[in-house]
């Protein structure tokens, strides 16, 4: 017997030192909802056992007896604690003002009043001692004690009601999400049915009590019941194709919905620090480090990869205004940012339309004008030739800046002969002396007007740079073909930028005819690049073409 009741004490004592160190961390988080009333709890809880574990060690001594009387000492507030706890948790806390705080004072001064200063056996009637009982004394119960325990049984009946009923009308959710709290609340009952049906010689009340405060611990700070609601995370931001991360304020990744988990790709990411969690994120985690614990909500795009996205940092913070965390929404905006890349490439086109019909198609037409006039005046023939080159010249910047404006994707791809797109080209252009040499009677294929458009430009620009005789050689290459001639070329410093709108080498060049040869390259997902010829001129060169299936043959141009 006496090493059960040895057993006995130490078991509270552990349990006691474990409460201790709750009641530590319970108040240096008491401003979370349910925070204060929990710290309480615990408190009373562990002078429970305590005192019951000095009872059991001097049973049989007029200190136990003290001690026994110590233990209201803890049972007052751990049951009033738990009943603030229970309406905290349930959302009940515009209940909680002075007047209940007063109301629940009452009882426990009562009582200690006719502990201390009332006749003996309102409390307890000492009958005598006894090595069978756990503090060695066999004690009667008062009206005051038994008064004290229905009281007592009210409180925790109120707590467990009004804990099963959020349970029940808050869901499915909701009853998962108390599950630990409902197990915290039926320990104490299960200590009381114990106490009153079995004759077994120590109490295990105060140990399951204990328990109670350790499982509402967990579920309060660990598990987060209270200031993150996690039925809120499940029923809205679970069903969000964005991802979200939840973070506490120590930086400890609390949760991360079903878009974050495919996101970052790893299940694994919660409990763990934000800088360990998305390691593969720097750009999140700088986000993060920068966050404002304030009231407002820091906002920015960041670049991962060839990826967009929009990221929210919100602080979180719980019904008393306290902040418990942060809140991250990664939203992905590749396809809006590449819609507003689309819509500059729009707009820089159309100042580049605007630019060339308020400049490149106002000298000519001047030209014209000018010339008419003279013609009027002088009646010399020559005269119209001109105003006739002018106006030439005003339909090819036409023609330039329409091909060059509709910025069109190839959608009608087709088997083609190099060598038919390329003499059906020639035939559409002033090539005057020039003359045309095709090596290699391939099948590319691609869209056929817009290949017309690319050779005709760089036939023009050949005959504009390399004068009216030069020689213009067509051959295909490993992944593509090439258009060389035997004029002046370009000097190594001037080929990237003559594919750039605006850049001509003549002062008869619209700037446009190689950046129209470049938009239809890219429109085929094929490269360009000029390049120099054997003879010294200009080679344009065209690649990332991927040669077809024989079998397809090609269609006449």
């Amino acid at each position: 017997m006496e090493a059960l009741f040895v057993g006995y004490a130490m078991a509270l004592l552990l349990v006691t030192v474990v409460l201790v160190s709750l009641v530590a961390y319970a108040w240096n988080r008491r401003d979370y909802a349910g925070g204060r009333a929990l710290a309480v709890l615990l408190g009373g809880v562990s002078i429970w056992c305590f005192c019951a574990a000095a009872g059991v060690l001097t049973r049989g001594t007029e200190l136990a007896l003290l001690w026994a009387h110590g233990v209201f000492v803890g049972v007052m507030p751990a049951v009033a604690g738990l009943f603030v706890f229970a309406l905290a948790y349930a959302g009940h806390e515009r209940y909680l003002d002075a007047r209940t705080y007063g109301l629940l004072a009452v009882e426990p001064i009562a009582f200690f009043a006719v502990m201390v200063a009332g006749p003996d056996g309102l409390v307890y009637r000492i009958a005598g001692q006894s090595e069978a009982v756990m503090y060695g004394w066999e004690l009667g119960y008062g009206p005051v004690f038994l008064a004290h325990v229905v009281y007592s049984y009210f409180l925790v009946a109120a707590s467990s009601a009004v804990l099963v009923h959020f349970a029940l009308v808050g869901g499915d959710l909701y009853r998962r999400q108390v599950y630990a709290v409902l197990l915290a609340i039926v320990l104490p009952w299960v200590g009381s049915v114990a106490d009153t049906l079995s004759t077994f010689p120590v109490a295990p009340t105060p140990l399951l009590f204990g328990a109670t405060g350790i499982v509402l611990t967990w579920a309060v700070f660990e598990a987060r019941l209270l200031d993150i609601s996690p039925v809120a995370y499940r029923e809205v931001v679970d069903s969000l194709n964005s991802a979200v991360v939840i973070v506490d304020t120590s930086g400890t990744v609390l949760e991360v919905n079903d878009a974050g988990g495919r996101l970052f790709g790893d299940e694994a990411l919660v409990g763990r620090p934000v800088a360990d969690a998305l390691d593969d994120w720097p750009e999140l985690v700088e986000c993060y480090r920068a966050r404002d614990d304030g009231d407002e909500a820091r906002r920015t795009v960041v670049e991962h990869g060839d990826r967009y996205f929009d990221v929210d940092l919100s602080p979180l913070r719980d019904s008393r205004d306290a902040l418990v965390g942060h809140v991250l929404l990664v939203h992905e905006i590749t396809e809006q940012k590449e819609r507003e890349r689309e819509l500059e490439h729009r707009n820089r086109q159309l100042d580049q339309f605007a630019a060339v019909v308020s400049h490149d198609l106002r000298n000519p037409l001047n030209v014209a004008s000018g010339r008419l006039a003279l013609a009027r005046e002088r009646n010399d023939p020559a005269e119209f030739d001109r105003i006739e080159a002018a106006h030439e010249r005003m339909s090819r910047i036409i023609d330039d800046v329409l091909a060059f404006a509709r910025d069109e994707q190839t959608t009608n791809a087709e088997p083609l002969d190099l060598s038919a797109v390329a003499e059906a080209a020639w035939a559409h252009v002033d090539t005057a002396e020039a003359t045309l040499e095709v090596d290699d009677d391939r099948v590319i294929v691609g869209d056929r007007d817009q290949l017309l458009q690319l050779f005709e430009n760089v036939y023009r620009n050949s005959v504009e740079h390399g004068g009216h005789g030069v020689a213009i050689r067509v051959t295909g290459t490993a992944d593509g073909f090439a258009i060389a001639d035997d004029g002046p070329g370009v000097p190594e410093a001037e080929r990237e930028a003559v594919f750039e709108h605006g850049v001509s080498r003549t002062d008869a060049g619209t700037g446009l005819g190689l950046a129209i040869v470049e938009h239809v390259a890219d429109s085929h997902g094929w490269t360009v690049e000029m390049a120099e010829s054997e003879g010294g001129g200009a080679r344009l060169v065209v690649g990332g073409h991927t040669t077809p299936d024989p079998a397809a043959g090609g269609s006449a141009v």
